[in-house]
């Protein structure tokens, strides 16, 4: 007989993490047996950082490793600077959030773990049965972030990866503004394709700085190298600077609607489409979301709302399709808009007023008939 749970979690990355953290603080867990099945009992590394922009303390305030509150935006064209008004720039390090969520919900005695990887996942209308290894386990629920395996080519338009590589480096001199991020940097060769550096400084010699690039092309490791290091040099610092950490990834931009549930398994994460289609962008959103699902489980709230989703699949279209250079869509929204008003919008909070306002600031030509094509899809 498989052992039963209430619930599993599949996955102890941040979906997962942060599931079981916000039912923990929500006090749901009294009385349920809970699993969390993951290769690694306890995640520990640097593997990720998180960065994000909200008005008020967040649920991991004290984990925000360095804050901003004025960012710039460039392109070939145009300098801006943005103050940030009522928002914050901030970012937290995995390091920092494993460690502490992993003591609250160690703390809880709720959560079993489990080392391994959940196979065989098989879903009704009232359990999920599973395997770890030569274990049987069913649940009641099972919550899964493990990755939805789809190719690009295999979703219908539009998609677009975001694949990004970035260095937090120390540099023998003074060059950075610690107060001030560089958002986003146009000011390469576009290919193209939307690309992009960001610079996130920590301090006047050290900072995180990162490429990304919205393509279904990837490069090689050592492309997305000399992209950053030509960077550096062309408008930061030509004298020398050490490389600490290294990260890489990939973000799938698509509103392809990525089915929250099967039965009683539920998506989470990337797998439940957490990620703004637009930018990328998933740590504000998906706390939001599963902070919701906690303290109502198991409702599961939408992560992003439909007109969201639609305005995402028009700036999509647009950049898949090169109907509008990447580096003029973006830079243009800050230089026409309010940063507040804006960033509202990319975090899928603002009123229908402030998105008409919005509108009224964009290329009327090529986003209203974008917009009219996938609306009428």
């Amino acid at each position: 007989m498989p052992q039963h749970y209430d619930i599993a979690v599949l996955g102890g990355g941040l979906a997962g993490l942060s599931f079981l953290y916000h039912l923990v603080k929500a006090d749901r867990v009294k009385g349920k047996s809970i699993v969390l099945v993951d290769p690694e009992t306890h995640k520990t590394a640097h593997d990720r950082t998180w960065s994000f922009w909200e008005r008020e303390p967040g649920p991991f305030e004290h984990l925000v490793y360095h804050r901003w509150d004025t960012v710039t935006v460039h392109n070939s064209m145009q300098d801006l600077t943005c103050p940030l008004g009522e928002f914050t720039y901030k970012l937290i390090r995995s390091t920092e959030f494993y460690a502490y969520v992993n003591k609250v919900i160690d703390a809880s005695g709720a959560v079993e773990r489990i080392a391994g990887r959940a196979e065989n996942i098989e879903s009704s209308e009232r359990a999920v049965n599973f395997t770890v290894g030569n274990r049987s386990l069913r649940a009641e629920f099972a919550l899964s972030s493990l990755p939805l395996h789809l190719r690009p080519r295999k979703i219908k338009p539009p998609y677009l990866d975001q694949h990004f590589r970035g260095w937090f480096i120390n540099t023998e001199t003074p060059v950075f503004d610690p107060g001030t991020a560089a958002l986003m940097d146009f000011r390469t060769p576009q290919c193209d394709e939307t690309r992009f550096f960001y610079v996130l400084p920590f301090s006047p010699r050290r900072a995180m700085v990162e490429v990304a690039i919205f393509s279904n092309n990837h490069l090689e490791v050592s492309e997305y190298d000399a992209l950053i290091e030509g960077y550096l040099r062309e408008y930061w610092t030509r004298g020398g600077y050490e490389i600490e950490h290294r990260e890489s990834g990939n973000i799938p931009m698509t509103t392809y609607p990525f089915p929250l549930r099967d039965g009683n398994l539920i998506y989470i994460g990337l797998r439940g489409g957490a990620a703004r289609p637009s930018t990328g962008y998933t740590f504000y959103g998906l706390q939001r979301q599963l902070r919701e699902m906690a303290a109502d489980f198991p409702r599961i709230p939408q992560p992003w709302r439909k007109r969201d989703l639609l305005y995402d699949a028009t700036i999509l279209r647009i950049l898949q399709e090169g109907t509008l250079p990447g580096d003029r869509v973006f830079v243009d929204l800050f230089a026409r808009n309010p940063t507040p008003r804006l960033l509202d919008f990319l975090n899928g909070e603002s009123t229908f007023a402030q998105e008409l306002a919005l509108m009224s600031t964009t290329n009327i030509s090529a986003f209203g008939s974008t917009f009219v094509r996938e609306a009428l899809k």
